[in-house]
């Protein structure tokens, strides 16, 4: 009896041993936040299930600096005003996790994001971030080279922290601007007579001028971006922070 308590109890104390700690705590800190958050909007049970997948998995995974205000900040952030867009990066983690697409440690440990060489993208070759998880963050070809990384460190960082400041306000006009955008890009295309190719009209309205591209590719100091008509898009980089919230380790 006793012996036998004995070994469930030790078993016990090794499956806890074995889910990290930090996992644990941030994942009880998320359902907190989250379910503050989704009481005040009126879904306490989801905003306490977001938050707490949400802390657990990037606790286990290390991906917030508690040694810096900024990443104390973006913890907070994530879990409160900005959770209707780490929603879409708990969906995207579970995406990526069901397609076995490979996490990059170094541009993820302590560096307030989440990163992935593939997992769920929208176009080849370009990478996308869902809150804070960016995937697609290696080439073509599956490898990371400088220039990836910096893609990575100076753009789509600026993506993660525009869905923290914005909040849910973010998705809505990025999405609207991009809806618009299309529009206006499809009537100057058939006003224009159809002389152009139709995805590139829209790529330069909806996408390029959309201002959370254009800040993004200016900090990452490829404004105009490379391979794209001059002429299509704003002729000036934007206006306003010209490197990333994150310094690149």
């Amino acid at each position: 009896g006793t012996h036998g308590f004995s070994i469930v109890r030790a078993q016990g104390f090794y499956l806890v041993n074995k889910v990290p700690q930090e996992a644990i705590a941030v994942g009880v800190a998320g359902a907190i936040l989250g379910g503050i958050t989704g009481r005040i909007v009126g879904f306490p049970v989801l905003g306490t299930a977001i938050g707490a997948v949400s802390g657990a998995v990037s606790g286990a995974r290390r991906i917030y600096d508690w040694k810096s205000t900024r990443g104390v900040g973006a913890f907070v952030l994530d879990h409160t005003w900005a959770l209707a867009t780490t929603s879409a990066a708990v969906v995207a983690t579970g995406v990526n996790a069901a397609t076995g697409a490979q996490i990059n440690e170094s541009l993820t440990t302590r560096q307030n994001r989440m990163t992935f060489d593939r997992g769920l993208v929208l176009r080849r070759g370009f990478a996308v971030t869902f809150g804070y998880v960016v995937n697609g963050a290696a080439d073509k070809d599956g490898t990371i080279n400088d220039r990836r990384r910096k893609l990575v460190t100076h753009h789509e960082d600026q993506h993660v922290w525009q869905a923290r400041i914005f909040g849910p306000i973010y998705p809505v006009v990025y999405v609207g601007w991009f809806a618009i955008g299309s529009i206006v890009a499809a009537t100057k295309w058939l006003a224009h007579g159809r002389v152009t190719k139709l995805s590139d009209e829209i790529d330069a309205t909806a996408y390029y001028r959309n201002p959370f591209e254009w800040h993004a590719y200016t900090c990452d100091d490829n404004w105009p971006p490379h391979g794209v008509d001059a002429t299509k898009v704003w002729a000036q980089p934007f206006r306003g922070f010209s490197k990333s919230p994150s310094t690149p380790r």
